[in-house]
């Protein structure tokens, strides 16, 4: 698909844990954007009874933010009709599909299929930097000026601001989807600073 036909969906989820076999979604949020306009979002809470003292403190979602908010089987339903055949993009995007994906299929639907992408290996070779954590990534470039780490919409606004400025510094021929996904694995890595500059930064100030 051309790069300006394709639509792309920007995902984030936070958890309970990290074991697909005892932990389940919290947040799951995404946006959808075509030739880097964005044309859709998803956001949502998910209920749950166990959310222990160390994930509410990362996120700030405790389990009575999720009382009434609708259960998982629903927010999946939901999400994955949003999805539709849209390309999937997270931060280090295995751990987000495959969570997804594995959840999906707990309520008795078919795993996700869509071709994926991830926006850190896109960013390695697309942005010095001297990390790629989306936190760090965003206190170097100002991806989103309104960010609140660690939760799900926000990390899609900061993902999308970061897939924006990987795209802008692409000197590759890139024509379609498959062109993109194939430099994100195989292009070569851009060299990292020695030193980390928000740190010198910081020291000047």
């Amino acid at each position: 698909i051309p790069m300006n036909e394709a639509e792309f969906c920007i995902v984030d989820i936070e958890t309970n844990g990290s074991k697909i076999d005892k932990h389940q979604i919290i947040e799951i949020a995404g946006l959808k954007i075509k030739n880097g306009k964005i044309i859709d979002s998803f956001e949502s809470l998910v209920k749950c009874s166990q959310i222990n003292e160390h994930i509410t403190a990362i996120t700030g979602i405790s389990v009575k933010d999720t009382l009434d908010a609708p259960a998982l089987k629903d927010v999946l339903y939901k999400f994955k009709l949003f999805l539709g055949d849209a390309v999937f993009i997270a931060h280090d995007v295995k751990f987000d599909y495959k969570f997804i994906s594995q959840s999906i299929q707990k309520i008795g639907l078919e795993p996700l299929l869509n071709r994926s992408l991830c926006s850190l290996a896109l960013a390695e070779r697309t942005v010095e930097s001297y990390r790629y954590a989306l936190s760090y990534l965003n206190d170097t470039f100002r991806l989103n000026p309104d960010a609140n780490h660690h939760r799900a919409m926000s990390d899609v606004m900061t993902t999308y601001g970061l897939i924006k400025l990987s795209l802008e510094n692409i000197h590759e021929n890139i024509h379609n989807v498959e062109d993109l996904i194939k430099f994100s694995k195989e292009g070569k890595r851009l060299k990292r600073p020695k030193f980390d500059p928000l740190l010198k930064e910081s020291s000047e100030n």
